[in-house]
Protein backbone atom coordinates (compact mmCIF):
# COMPACT_ATOMS: atom_id res chain seq x y z
CA UNK A 1 0.00 0.00 0.00
CA UNK A 2 1.20 3.68 -0.74
CA UNK A 3 2.03 6.24 1.93
CA UNK A 4 -0.85 8.23 1.01
CA UNK A 5 -3.02 5.01 0.74
CA UNK A 6 -1.81 4.17 4.61
CA UNK A 7 -2.79 7.84 5.62
CA UNK A 8 -6.06 7.64 4.76
CA UNK A 9 -6.08 4.12 6.14
CA UNK A 10 -5.24 5.40 9.37
CA UNK A 11 -7.42 8.16 9.05
CA UNK A 12 -10.72 6.08 8.74
CA UNK A 13 -8.79 3.28 12.08
CA UNK A 14 -9.50 6.84 13.69
CA UNK A 15 -12.97 7.23 13.01
CA UNK A 16 -13.45 3.31 13.98
CA UNK A 17 -11.15 3.78 17.91
CA UNK A 18 -12.95 6.64 18.99
CA UNK A 19 -17.10 5.63 17.46
CA UNK A 20 -18.09 8.16 20.61
CA UNK A 21 -16.20 11.14 19.91
CA UNK A 22 -16.70 11.28 16.32
CA UNK A 23 -20.66 10.07 16.63
CA UNK A 24 -21.34 13.00 19.18
CA UNK A 25 -19.24 15.75 16.02
CA UNK A 26 -21.10 14.02 13.16
CA UNK A 27 -24.82 14.38 15.75
CA UNK A 28 -24.02 17.60 16.70
CA UNK A 29 -23.49 18.49 12.99
CA UNK A 30 -26.51 16.39 11.69
CA UNK A 31 -28.57 18.39 13.94
CA UNK A 32 -27.14 21.74 12.28
CA UNK A 33 -27.27 20.85 8.51
CA UNK A 34 -31.13 19.68 9.65
CA UNK A 35 -32.12 22.77 10.98
CA UNK A 36 -30.39 24.84 8.45
CA UNK A 37 -32.05 22.74 5.90
CA UNK A 38 -35.21 23.09 6.76
CA UNK A 39 -34.91 27.20 7.29
CA UNK A 40 -33.55 26.70 3.72
CA UNK A 41 -36.45 24.46 2.85
CA UNK A 42 -39.01 27.12 4.18
CA UNK A 43 -37.40 30.12 1.75
CA UNK A 44 -36.77 27.67 -1.43
CA UNK A 45 -40.97 27.04 -1.00
CA UNK A 46 -41.35 30.38 -0.46
CA UNK A 47 -39.49 32.05 -2.86
CA UNK A 48 -40.94 29.66 -5.49
CA UNK A 49 -44.51 30.05 -4.33
CA UNK A 50 -43.95 33.89 -5.03
CA UNK A 51 -41.97 33.50 -8.44
CA UNK A 52 -44.78 31.48 -9.48
CA UNK A 53 -47.33 33.97 -8.55
CA UNK A 54 -45.25 36.59 -9.85
CA UNK A 55 -47.26 38.49 -12.26
CA UNK A 56 -50.35 36.11 -11.90
CA UNK A 57 -54.11 36.85 -11.38
CA UNK A 58 -56.44 34.01 -9.95
CA UNK A 59 -59.97 33.82 -10.43
CA UNK A 60 -62.27 31.83 -8.16
CA UNK A 61 -65.58 30.62 -11.09
CA UNK A 62 -68.69 29.41 -9.44
CA UNK A 63 -71.59 27.96 -11.87
CA UNK A 64 -75.17 28.08 -10.80
CA UNK A 65 -75.79 24.89 -8.59
CA UNK A 66 -77.74 22.03 -10.85
CA UNK A 67 -75.72 23.29 -13.80
CA UNK A 68 -75.48 21.12 -17.05
CA UNK A 69 -71.79 19.39 -15.87
CA UNK A 70 -71.83 18.33 -19.72
CA UNK A 71 -71.85 21.96 -20.97
CA UNK A 72 -69.81 22.90 -18.05
CA UNK A 73 -66.81 20.40 -18.74
CA UNK A 74 -66.35 21.47 -21.99
CA UNK A 75 -66.04 25.78 -20.39
CA UNK A 76 -63.64 23.61 -18.62
CA UNK A 77 -61.29 22.49 -21.65
CA UNK A 78 -62.01 25.90 -23.36
CA UNK A 79 -60.69 27.70 -20.22
CA UNK A 80 -57.77 25.42 -20.57
CA UNK A 81 -57.18 26.46 -23.76
CA UNK A 82 -57.10 30.36 -23.49
CA UNK A 83 -54.14 32.09 -23.84
CA UNK A 84 -52.36 33.02 -20.91
CA UNK A 85 -53.82 30.44 -18.90
CA UNK A 86 -51.13 28.74 -16.77
CA UNK A 87 -53.55 26.83 -14.64
CA UNK A 88 -56.99 25.46 -14.15
CA UNK A 89 -57.92 23.36 -11.34
CA UNK A 90 -61.49 22.43 -11.24
CA UNK A 91 -63.99 20.68 -9.21
CA UNK A 92 -67.88 18.70 -10.10
CA UNK A 93 -70.56 19.26 -6.88
CA UNK A 94 -69.64 16.14 -5.92
CA UNK A 95 -65.97 16.88 -5.81
CA UNK A 96 -66.56 19.89 -3.80
CA UNK A 97 -69.08 18.30 -1.45
CA UNK A 98 -66.30 15.59 -0.21
CA UNK A 99 -63.71 18.58 0.39
CA UNK A 100 -66.52 20.21 2.75
CA UNK A 101 -67.06 16.69 4.79
CA UNK A 102 -63.29 16.73 4.97
CA UNK A 103 -63.38 19.69 6.53
CA UNK A 104 -66.10 19.72 8.46
CA UNK A 105 -65.03 16.47 10.18
CA UNK A 106 -66.97 13.51 10.95
CA UNK A 107 -70.21 13.21 12.79
CA UNK A 108 -71.12 16.27 10.94
CA UNK A 109 -74.72 16.29 9.28
CA UNK A 110 -74.37 17.12 5.70
CA UNK A 111 -77.40 15.31 4.39
CA UNK A 112 -79.05 18.48 3.80
CA UNK A 113 -75.94 19.71 1.39
CA UNK A 114 -76.01 16.69 -0.49
CA UNK A 115 -79.61 18.21 -2.24
CA UNK A 116 -80.94 21.51 -3.02
CA UNK A 117 -84.21 22.20 -4.63
CA UNK A 118 -85.31 19.82 -7.38
CA UNK A 119 -82.60 17.22 -5.99
CA UNK A 120 -80.21 19.03 -8.13
CA UNK A 121 -76.60 19.20 -6.11
CA UNK A 122 -76.72 22.17 -3.55
CA UNK A 123 -73.15 22.88 -4.28
CA UNK A 124 -71.98 24.42 -7.26
CA UNK A 125 -69.25 23.09 -10.17
CA UNK A 126 -66.45 25.50 -9.16
CA UNK A 127 -63.05 26.77 -10.93
CA UNK A 128 -59.72 28.26 -10.01
CA UNK A 129 -57.56 29.94 -12.62
CA UNK A 130 -54.67 31.04 -12.76
CA UNK A 131 -53.88 33.95 -15.56
CA UNK A 132 -50.22 35.03 -16.20
CA UNK A 133 -49.60 38.94 -17.05
CA UNK A 134 -47.28 40.40 -18.78
CA UNK A 135 -45.59 43.19 -16.58
CA UNK A 136 -47.83 45.79 -15.50
CA UNK A 137 -50.45 44.54 -17.92
CA UNK A 138 -53.77 45.31 -16.27
CA UNK A 139 -56.55 44.74 -19.17
CA UNK A 140 -56.24 41.37 -19.62
CA UNK A 141 -57.19 39.94 -16.36
CA UNK A 142 -60.16 42.52 -16.74
CA UNK A 143 -61.13 41.13 -20.67
CA UNK A 144 -60.75 37.63 -18.73
CA UNK A 145 -63.11 38.57 -16.17
CA UNK A 146 -65.59 39.59 -18.36
CA UNK A 147 -65.19 36.95 -20.53
CA UNK A 148 -66.08 34.43 -17.45
CA UNK A 149 -68.84 36.07 -16.96
CA UNK A 150 -70.70 35.87 -20.16
CA UNK A 151 -70.60 32.37 -20.31
CA UNK A 152 -73.68 30.25 -19.92
CA UNK A 153 -74.31 29.19 -16.53
CA UNK A 154 -71.58 30.61 -14.65
CA UNK A 155 -72.97 32.26 -11.16
CA UNK A 156 -69.93 34.21 -9.65
CA UNK A 157 -66.30 35.24 -10.53
CA UNK A 158 -64.14 36.92 -8.16
CA UNK A 159 -60.75 38.04 -8.38
CA UNK A 160 -58.61 40.34 -5.73
CA UNK A 161 -57.42 43.43 -7.84
CA UNK A 162 -54.69 43.70 -5.17
CA UNK A 163 -53.35 40.28 -5.63
CA UNK A 164 -50.59 41.50 -8.99
CA UNK A 165 -49.10 44.20 -6.95
CA UNK A 166 -48.68 42.10 -3.30
CA UNK A 167 -47.20 39.37 -5.32
CA UNK A 168 -44.40 42.02 -7.37
CA UNK A 169 -43.74 43.35 -3.60
CA UNK A 170 -43.23 40.30 -1.89
CA UNK A 171 -41.16 39.02 -5.11
CA UNK A 172 -38.78 42.15 -4.70
CA UNK A 173 -38.97 41.37 -0.92
CA UNK A 174 -37.61 37.59 -1.95
CA UNK A 175 -34.33 38.95 -4.08
CA UNK A 176 -33.50 41.45 -1.07
CA UNK A 177 -33.77 38.88 2.07
CA UNK A 178 -33.84 35.17 0.81
CA UNK A 179 -30.49 35.60 -0.73
CA UNK A 180 -28.76 36.76 2.39
CA UNK A 181 -30.75 34.89 4.69
CA UNK A 182 -29.40 31.21 2.54
CA UNK A 183 -26.16 32.59 2.16
CA UNK A 184 -25.97 33.20 6.25
CA UNK A 185 -27.29 29.53 6.52
CA UNK A 186 -23.95 28.14 4.02
CA UNK A 187 -21.76 30.21 6.97
CA UNK A 188 -23.57 28.66 9.72
CA UNK A 189 -23.14 25.31 8.12
CA UNK A 190 -19.73 25.98 7.42
CA UNK A 191 -18.60 27.36 10.71
CA UNK A 192 -20.21 24.07 12.91
CA UNK A 193 -18.41 21.74 10.51
CA UNK A 194 -14.94 23.54 11.23
CA UNK A 195 -14.88 24.22 14.85
CA UNK A 196 -16.66 20.35 15.68
CA UNK A 197 -14.15 18.90 13.61
CA UNK A 198 -11.72 20.94 15.41
CA UNK A 199 -13.21 20.55 19.03
CA UNK A 200 -13.49 16.45 17.90
CA UNK A 201 -9.36 16.30 17.42
CA UNK A 202 -8.02 18.85 19.82
CA UNK A 203 -7.82 16.57 22.72
CA UNK A 204 -5.90 13.96 20.85
CA UNK A 205 -2.88 16.04 19.62
CA UNK A 206 -0.46 14.09 21.63
CA UNK A 207 -0.31 11.79 19.16
CA UNK A 208 0.51 14.49 16.38
CA UNK A 209 3.63 14.45 18.25
CA UNK A 210 4.70 10.98 18.12
CA UNK A 211 4.02 11.11 14.41
CA UNK A 212 6.55 14.12 14.11
CA UNK A 213 8.73 12.55 16.39
CA UNK A 214 9.38 9.91 14.74
CA UNK A 215 10.12 11.89 11.56
CA UNK A 216 6.93 11.31 9.94
CA UNK A 217 6.52 14.25 6.85
CA UNK A 218 4.03 16.90 7.55
CA UNK A 219 1.38 15.91 5.31
CA UNK A 220 1.49 12.16 6.38
CA UNK A 221 0.95 13.44 9.91
CA UNK A 222 -2.35 15.63 8.92
CA UNK A 223 -3.75 14.00 6.56
CA UNK A 224 -5.54 10.99 8.75
CA UNK A 225 -7.30 13.51 10.83
CA UNK A 226 -8.35 15.52 7.38
CA UNK A 227 -9.76 12.06 6.65
CA UNK A 228 -11.24 10.90 9.55
CA UNK A 229 -12.70 14.76 9.89
CA UNK A 230 -13.92 14.94 6.84
CA UNK A 231 -15.69 11.51 7.06
CA UNK A 232 -17.65 12.35 10.16
CA UNK A 233 -18.48 16.00 9.06
CA UNK A 234 -20.17 14.17 5.45
CA UNK A 235 -22.18 11.35 7.60
CA UNK A 236 -23.27 14.18 9.90
CA UNK A 237 -24.64 16.21 6.90
CA UNK A 238 -26.15 13.72 4.89
CA UNK A 239 -27.86 11.94 8.34
CA UNK A 240 -29.72 15.65 8.38
CA UNK A 241 -30.22 16.32 5.11
CA UNK A 242 -32.15 12.37 5.18
CA UNK A 243 -34.08 13.17 8.21
CA UNK A 244 -34.73 16.31 6.41
CA UNK A 245 -35.93 14.43 3.26
CA UNK A 246 -38.06 11.95 6.02
CA UNK A 247 -39.65 15.40 7.66
CA UNK A 248 -40.63 16.95 3.90
CA UNK A 249 -42.02 13.68 2.91
CA UNK A 250 -44.48 13.19 5.39
CA UNK A 251 -45.59 17.16 6.07
CA UNK A 252 -45.77 17.43 1.67
CA UNK A 253 -48.71 15.20 2.24
CA UNK A 254 -50.53 16.62 4.81
CA UNK A 255 -50.40 19.91 3.58
CA UNK A 256 -51.52 19.29 -0.12
CA UNK A 257 -55.33 19.29 1.15
CA UNK A 258 -58.69 21.02 1.68
CA UNK A 259 -58.39 24.24 2.47
CA UNK A 260 -54.75 24.79 2.52
CA UNK A 261 -53.64 23.14 -0.82
CA UNK A 262 -49.76 24.19 -0.18
CA UNK A 263 -47.05 22.62 -2.18
CA UNK A 264 -44.12 21.28 -0.11
CA UNK A 265 -41.66 20.76 -2.96
CA UNK A 266 -38.28 18.82 -1.36
CA UNK A 267 -34.88 20.62 -1.18
CA UNK A 268 -32.95 21.14 -4.72
CA UNK A 269 -30.67 18.76 -5.46
CA UNK A 270 -27.96 20.97 -6.15
CA UNK A 271 -28.24 23.11 -2.72
CA UNK A 272 -28.45 19.50 -0.65
CA UNK A 273 -25.41 18.44 -2.30
CA UNK A 274 -24.00 21.68 -1.86
CA UNK A 275 -24.53 21.55 2.06
CA UNK A 276 -22.99 17.96 2.03
CA UNK A 277 -19.94 19.04 0.18
CA UNK A 278 -19.59 22.07 2.75
CA UNK A 279 -19.94 19.62 5.58
CA UNK A 280 -17.34 17.63 4.13
CA UNK A 281 -14.80 20.36 2.79
CA UNK A 282 -15.16 22.67 6.16
CA UNK A 283 -14.98 19.60 8.49
CA UNK A 284 -11.28 18.53 6.43
CA UNK A 285 -10.26 21.46 7.01
CA UNK A 286 -10.81 21.66 10.62
CA UNK A 287 -9.09 18.12 10.86
CA UNK A 288 -6.17 19.21 9.24
CA UNK A 289 -5.71 22.33 10.75
CA UNK A 290 -6.39 20.86 14.16
CA UNK A 291 -3.07 18.49 13.65
CA UNK A 292 -0.80 21.59 12.70
CA UNK A 293 2.04 21.86 14.77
Amino acid sequence: MSLLGRAVARGCRQMYQSPALHGMTALALALTTFLAGAFGLFLFNLDHALYQHRGNAQFQIYWKPGADMAQVRQQWEALRALDGVKECVVFTPEEALEGLKRDLGPGQDTLWLERGAGGAPALPATALVTLALAGEDLERPQAFLERVKALPGVDTVRMSPMQIDVAQALRRLSVTALIPLSLSLSLVIAMVAYFSARLCLEGRRAEVEIMRLVGAVEWYVRLPWAVSAGLTGLLGGLAGLAALRVLQAGLASALYEAPLWIRLAPLPLEEAAAMGFMALVMSALGGWLAARE
